[in-house]
């Protein structure tokens, strides 16, 4: 766990397009995260499919690195897109993979959230399924207030995936200020109240 005053969110996107919205919330959420919050992206591109005759030869280098930032990291931040009612498969497989961590900052007891665009529904379903997938992790979830973004009406990302939209990144912003708070609620209780009641009083 991160010693110093930075919390260290590891942000995980599960679409693996070069324009994907998803990535382009994490882009946002670094730009307005909280003053104390530091979010780095983590690019699942090179994890191959969860096989065991595979790990029991020794984690690749790319699942090494992913267990590897997770334990690192204070918090995890998922962003998901919206595949028939689920999450990415690219993602429940990085998850899979994460989940054969057993030691100490692994996926379990640790802090997350979830958010994504896609879709009429904002990826609520598929938000819905990455948290019993978490649960199953031992992750402790935050869920409220919540980012469901739709995607395409009125247009909220450019051609390149970044977000455009001002009342979402208004959102996202609630959304983070809120996620600082569980995560110290959860791994730095000492510094929680200190915390929230500096948020809550006016400049």
């Amino acid at each position: 766990m991160n010693s110093d005053t930075h919390l260290r969110v590891l942000g995980i996107s599960g679409s693996l397009r070069k324009a994907s919205f998803n990535s382009g919330l994490l882009r946002a959420a670094q730009q307005i995260a909280p003053e104390r919050m530091e979010i780095t992206i983590f690019d699942i591109i090179d994890l191959p499919f969860y096989n065991g005759d595979v790990e029991a030869q020794g984690d690749p280098e790319s699942v090494i690195a992913l267990k590897s930032a997770i334990r690192d990291a204070d918090a995890v931040l998922f962003a998901t897109p919206e595949y028939n009612w689920g999450t990415s498969g690219a993602l429940k497989n990085a998850i899979d993979w994460a989940s054969r961590d057993r030691e100490e900052g692994s996926l379990m007891g640790k802090p997350a959230t979830i958010i994504g665009a896609g879709g009429r529904a904002g990826t609520a379903r598929a938000q819905m399924q990455l948290r019993e997938i978490l649960a199953e992790t031992g992750s402790v979830v935050m869920v409220k207030p919540g980012v469901l973004v739709q995607a395409f009406a009125p247009p909220r990302f450019d051609s390149e995936g970044n977000l455009i939209d001002e009342e979402t990144k208004d959102l996202l912003g609630r959304h983070l200020d809120e996620f600082t708070k569980w995560i110290l609620r959860l791994v730095r209780p000492h510094e929680f109240a200190r915390y929230a009641c500096e948020m809550d009083t006016p400049a």
